[in-house]
C-alpha cells in the first residue's frame, strides 16, 4: 500500500527585495554580479564582476558560491555566512569604520542608458550585514551622477554640496541596517535631474554624522568582529516608476521574521524515518520570491534521497504566502500565485532527481 505524507507548508520569511527589478527593464546590466571576467582568487576583486568597479583605490570585494572553502565564498566566508539574494554571488563593502580608521569601499556601475530629465525612477538594492561586523550603521545611499566619481586615493567619498546631495537616495527613514540573518532593501525615489549615467553604491556621509549601533558577536562564528560595518550588496536596479507606481522595499514583521527563522528544522537529521523527514520538512523562500535557495536545496536533496530509497512513499506538498505577500499581490499582478510557484519549484527540483511526479 502506498503511504501518503505531507511536505511541511512552504514559508515565505527572509526580507529580502521583491521582484519589480527583475520584472520591469532595469537599467543595471548586472544587477546581481552574476557576470564576471577572469578568475577570482582573493578579496578586493569587484573588478571581476562585469560592468563594476570602485571608484577609489581601494576595491570592493566580490564572492561566488564556486569559490567553495576560500574567504570569498558564498554562503560561508571570511566575514560571516549568507546565501545570495539572487544567483550566487554578491559584492561586499565597508560602510564605516569605527572612528573612521579603515577607509570605507565603494562600488560603481555604468547604467545602460541616462537617466530622462524630470522622469520618477526607484532604486534598489539588497544588503546584508556581514555576522563578524562588530556595527550597523545608517546612511546606506545610491549616488547618481553624470560623470563616473574617480578618486585618486584610498579615502572616503564625503560629498556635501547641495547639488550632491540632491543626488544620493536613501531608504526614507534612513534607519540602521543590522541585520546579520537575512537580506534586507535599500530603496528610493528619485526625480532625474538628466543625463545622470553612473550609480554608485556606499556611504557618502562624514563618520560623525554615520548613526552607529555597536553588535555582540554571533554566536557560532569563529574569528575576532571586525571594527567597522561591512554589508553584502545584491540585486541592485535602476527602473521607471510609472505615474502612481511607488518605490515599495517590501518590508515584513520583524518580531515573525525572527522567530520563524530561528525555529526552522533540518530535513537532515541522522535517524529520522522518512515520514518524520517529510513531516518536518519546510521549504523557506525569500520575501515575494519563488526560487529555491541554496539551504532549500540541500534540505530538498536529503529528502529526495529518502523518496527515492523508499518507492512506496508519496508526498503532498502545501505552498504558503505571508499576509504582507498578500497584500502586494493586490496592487502588483505579478505576484498572484505566487504560492503555487512555490510549490512548481519544489516539484521540479524533486523531479530533477529522477522522482515521478505522480509521487
Amino acid at each position: 500500500m502506498k503511504k501518503s505524507y505531507i511536505l511541511g507548508a512552504i514559508l515565505s520569511i527572509a526580507i529580502i527585495g521583491n521582484g519589480i527589478a527583475q520584472e520591469a527593464e532595469n537599467l543595471v546590466t548586472n544587477p546581481s554580479f552574476e557576470g564576471t571576467k577572469g578568475k577570482l582568487k582573493r578579496l578586493k576583486q569587484i573588478n571581476k564582476a562585469v560592468d563594476w568597479f570602485s571608484p577609489t583605490k581601494l576595491r570592493a570585494d566580490l564572492y561566488s558560491e564556486k569559490q567553495k572553502g576560500t574567504p570569498i565564498a558564498v554562503p560561508n566566508n571570511v566575514y560571516g555566512k549568507e546565501d545570495a539574494s539572487d544567483g550566487i554571488n554578491y559584492a561586499g563593502v565597508v560602510m564605516y569604520s569605527f572612528n573612521g580608521r579603515e577607509p570605507r569601499t565603494y562600488i560603481s556601475t555604468q547604467l545602460s542608458e541616462k537617466l530622462e530629465k524630470d522622469v520618477r525612477y526607484c532604486i534598489r538594492y539588497n544588503v546584508s550585514l556581514a555576522d563578524l561586523s562588530k556595527y550597523a550603521v545608517n546612511n546606506l545611499g545610491a549616488y547618481l551622477s553624470k560623470k563616473p566619481l574617480e578618486i585618486e586615493s584610498k579615502n572616503d567619498i564625503v560629498l556635501t554640496k547641495k547639488k550632491e546631495l540632491s543626488s544620493i537616495i536613501k531608504i526614507k527613514n534612513n534607519k540602521v541596517f543590522e541585520k546579520r540573518y537575512s537580506w534586507e532593501t535599500v530603496c528610493g525615489d528619485y526625480i532625474a535631474k538628466g543625463g545622470e549615467e553612473f550609480l554608485t553604491l556606499g556611504n557618502f556621509s562624514e563618520t560623525i554624522d554615520t548613526k552607529a549601533k555597536k553588535l555582540k558577536k554571533k554566536k557560532g562564528f569563529r574569528g575576532s568582529q571586525i571594527k567597522n560595518a561591512y554589508y553584502y550588496i545584491d540585486e541592485v536596479s535602476v527602473t521607471i516608476l510609472e505615474d502612481g507606481e511607488k518605490c515599495a522595499c517590501g518590508e515584513v514583521d520583524e518580531t515573525e521574521v525572527e522567530r520563524v527563522i530561528y525555529s526552522k528544522q533540518n530535513t537532515s537529521l541522522d535517524g529520522f524515518t522518512v515520514a518524520q523527514i517529510t513531516e518536518n520538512s519546510t521549504v523557506y523562500f525569500a520575501y515575494l520570491k519563488s526560487n529555491l535557495t541554496l539551504r532549500a536545496k540541500e534540505d530538498l536533496d536529503i529528502l529526495a534521497g529518502r523518496l527515492i530509497d523508499s518507492s512506496s512513499y508519496s508526498i503532498k506538498i502545501f505552498g504558503h504566502t505571508t499576509a504582507d505577500e498578500m497584500k502586494a499581490a493586490k496592487s502588483e499582478e505579478l505576484y498572484n500565485g505566487l504560492s503555487g510557484r512555490r510549490i512548481d519549484a519544489v516539484i521540479e527540483y524533486l523531479k530533477g532527481h529522477g522522482i515521478d511526479a505522480s509521487r
